[in-house]
């Protein structure tokens, strides 16, 4: 009986054997992965076999992959890529290879798009980063730049009176954050709190915003972050198309038009070009109760661009001009101390009257303009060669009240002319290893307009910068890891005169090397973890070297500090995301450490021939600034959406070990979006936000201008016992909004009419923001009811 029981076994085992000797391992699957929306293929997506012991690969940079000898005839497929809904499907396959192609949809957001380039996958992979897309930034069009990014969480608006606003980046602003407008570099006279960038908003098809410390990508001064400003790429194909934009706002009865044309030429694929132009015309602004006497505005805009590309090399050029009057609160300026005492925290401007278009002194006049010219070629099989140039020209005047008649000319008068190279080497992916290695240099020439008759805010000067980086990327299935290494050299030629009207010609050098690491893991569940490590820096601006004299836009005088050293920052930035079909969320965590951390602190108060005015000197000092961000949006149901955001930042002077000045309060929004299926319209919605900001809870001390007068007064130095930063007013109180929008698309023929109406601040609520300069003397825009219509056709 045990002989028959080992036959058994024996014939059993071999019959076993010979099955799985026979089983079929043939099976082969070669797939190409695209996107949606654009029909682009899609680089470095993961591809997981769930049912072949989870087999995974990589697509290269055509969207293709392969797997071979696959046993199974039924093929479990997953896909994702970040920034795309992951897709999974079931596939039969056939004996030999079998093609397929996939196409990935993107996860839209309200203000989240994620476009595939040709040109580029990601910039810093590690770093969590958010972009508006075209839709969202229509629901914005004709507001400024600072505005339109100001609905990201984690991102607030330095303002000047209602006229100008330029983005913070977890606190961090001006000189701190760097703006690449087409590519570019943005260079003008950003260093002014009151400097917003120059450029048009209506230029762009996305902005892309990257809150870490990206430095090692695009050189220094991105302690704060870095953001993108993406017009769309140039047609291939003949053919016109073009897009048409009216927008008309009540409280300030501004008036806007931007026209953009763009096609191609038959008989040369490949070829494309574009043409924009915006007017834009506002009058005073108006708070809940008054007028906000001279905050007009008017702008003047437009660009070509034109552009060849093949499948393997490309070449563009780029021209736009900005020119914009910028109008300053006239209740800023103000003649004596008695009248600035006064002024300072008055429940209305000292100087109040009815609307005008007129833009009278004090106001700004800015010219910007870009020229650009870049190519690119694929090199066999080592990479795609990039080479940009830029030249801007940047003319910054900025007419004070001046006494005789000289009202009429400029009181500061600036001309920037900015040269930049880039070089880029973007190598085709190796194994799992990818590599970008490149160079960038500029060359600026400051120069003042002697004929303002007034010894100049900051003197003439040159600056020369040379940097080069290299960053490699190591890219799994399940995890991406990134780290890189940049090095930047400055220096400066200084021209100005002393008391004794001596030319001096002080030069200074700065450099620093600066690198990052970080990791990408998909996790379980959908879940996606991001951190990264980065350190940045930046040289002192020659404002803050020399600065001497009154800053009339921002209503105060500056004085610089030649012994100012480099900022130098470590910003540690960590993000866990998931997004389904139902809801996304992600929670940012951020430490930022910046020694030599350079800011204005306010120290007393002057009387000049032009006024009274605060003043305010440039120190260092270490800051640490942390804080958290959360998004997270969930569709309750198929007509009903909501997206909820906070913010909570802290910071700190670590040497006296006391709060920093200007720094955004904490935040919280949200709000709901409802579609309402009209017959014969498409995309109609109804929308409600609620927004509630904090007050400034970790504040400076106050020191009223009423104080600094009475020490001036006996003598005194009022700050020998406390050398913290203070403010000359309390901060203001916690204010709610409620803003209201709804919506819908229109097919006329083979044309697309978008129809846009938005009241923001629906209850004419009296507030004043912390971050506004100009909360001091004013409150903020009241009740704001604003019509867009943008034809596409």
């Amino acid at each position: 009986m045990n002989r028959v029981w080992i036959a058994v076994i024996f014939l059993g085992c071999f019959f076993f054997q010979g099955a799985i000797a026979q089983q079929d391992c043939d099976f082969n699957l070669r797939g190409q992965v695209f996107s949606t929306e654009d029909g682009e293929p899609i680089p470095f997506a993961t591809i997981i076999l769930n049912n072949e012991g989870e087999k995974a690969t990589v697509s290269d940079e055509r969207g293709e992959f392969l797997f071979e000898n696959l046993c199974d005839k039924e093929a479990i497929i997953s896909i994702r890529f970040v920034g795309f809904i992951t897709l999974t499907d079931t596939l039969l396959l056939d004996a030999g290879t079998n093609e397929f192609e996939f196409q990935l949809e993107v996860n839209v957001q309200d203000l989240s798009e994620v476009t595939v380039e040709e040109e580029a996958v990601e910039e810093v992979a590690t770093i969590s980063r958010v972009e508006i897309n075209t839709k969202a930034l229509e629901k914005t069009a004709g507001e400024s730049l600072g505005k339109s990014l100001s609905g990201l969480t984690g991102v607030n608006m330095l303002q000047t009176g209602p006229t100008i606003a330029k983005p913070v980046i977890h606190g961090l602003h001006s000189n701190r954050i760097l703006i690449l407008n087409n590519g570019i570099r943005q260079e003008g006279q950003q260093w002014g709190q009151e400097h917003a960038p120059e450029i048009d908003p209506f230029v762009a098809n996305n902005l892309r915003l990257i809150k870490g410390a990206a430095a090692v990508k695009y050189g220094s001064d991105a302690i704060g972050g870095v953001i993108l400003v993406n017009p769309a790429e140039l047609p291939k194909t003949p053919g016109m198309a073009g897009k048409a934009s009216l927008i008309g706002a009540e409280n300030n009865r501004m008036y806007a038009g931007s026209l953009l044309l763009e096609g191609g030429l038959k008989g040369l694929e490949g070829f494309g070009w574009r043409v924009q132009g915006t007017y834009k015309k506002a009058g005073d602004a108006r708070a809940s109760d008054y007028r906000l006497t001279n905050t007009g505005t008017f702008e003047n805009n437009y660009s070509i661009g034109v552009g060849y590309h093949e499948d393997n090399l490309g070449a563009e050029l780029f021209f736009s001009s900005f020119d914009a009057e910028i109008a300053i609160l006239r209740s800023a300026h103000i003649g004596n101390l008695t009248d600035l005492e006064r002024a300072i925290g008055s429940e209305q401007p000292l100087f109040i009257e009815d609307f005008s278009y007129d833009i009278n002194n004090p106001y700004q006049a800015v010219n910007h303009k870009l020229l650009k010219a870049n190519g690119h070629i694929e090199v066999s099989d080592l990479g795609q060669f990039s080479v940009q140039y830029g030249m801007q020209v940047n003319s910054r005047q900025e007419y004070d009240i001046r006494r005789a008649g000289r009202s009429t000319i400029p009181a500061l008068s600036l001309d920037l002319y900015t040269h930049t190279l880039d070089l880029d080497f973007d190598m085709r992916h190796r194994g799992n290893w990818k590599w970008d290695v490149g160079a960038s240099f500029m060359y600026q020439n400051n120069e003042n307009d002697s004929e303002t008759g007034i010894r100049p805010l900051i003197p003439d000067f040159e600056n020369w910068v040379a940097g080069a980086h290299l960053i490699a990327r190591f890219i799994k299935p399940s995890y991406e890891l990134e780290a890189g290494a940049r090095y930047d050299f400055r220096h400066y030629l200084i021209k100005r005169f002393d008391r004794q009207n001596n030319l001096l010609k002080p030069e200074f050098d700065f450099n620093n090397l600066t690198g990052s690491v970080g990791a990408l893991f998909f996790l379980p569940n959908d879940f996606q973890l991001r951190t990264n490590i980065g350190t940045a820096w930046r040289a002192p601006h020659v404002n803050e070297l020399y600065s001497e004299g009154l800053h009339h836009g921002s209503a105060a005088i500056e004085e610089g500090n030649d012994q100012l050293k480099s900022e130098k920052s470590v910003k540690w930035i960590t993000s866990i995301e998931k997004s389904v079909d139902r809801y996304s969320l992600t929670l940012s965590g951020y430490i930022n450490y910046i020694t030599d951390y350079i800011y204005l602190r306010p120290e007393d108060v002057s009387l000049t021939i032009r006024g009274a005015f605060p003043v305010f000197r440039y120190r260092q000092t270490d800051a640490l600034l942390s804080g958290l961000d959360f998004d997270l949006k969930y569709n309750l149901s198929e007509r009903l959406e909501s997206e909820s955001k906070v913010s909570f930042i802290y910071a700190q002077d670590r040497v006296s070990k006391s709060p920093l000045i200007n720094i955004p309060a904490n935040s919280i929004s949200s709000g709901i979006e409802y579609d309402l299926k009209i017959k014969g319209l498409e995309n109609s919605y109804f929308g409600l936000d609620a927004s509630y900001t904090d007050r400034q809870r970790n504040d400076p001390r106050v020191v009223s201008i009423a104080e600094i007068r009475d020490s001036n007064d006996q003598g005194s130095d009022l700050f020998e016992g406390d050398q913290s930063v203070f403010d000359i007013l309390e901060v203001p109180d916690a204010y709610f909004l409620i803003d209201v929008a709804a919506g819908f698309e229109k097919q006329i023929s083979s044309n697309t009419l978008n129809v846009n109406l938005s009241v923001n601040n629906l209850f004419n609520t009296e507030y004043r923001d912390y971050l506004n300069r100009f909360r001091y003397y004013a409150d903020e825009m009241g009740r704001n009811v604003t019509l867009r219509l943008i034809l596409e056709f």
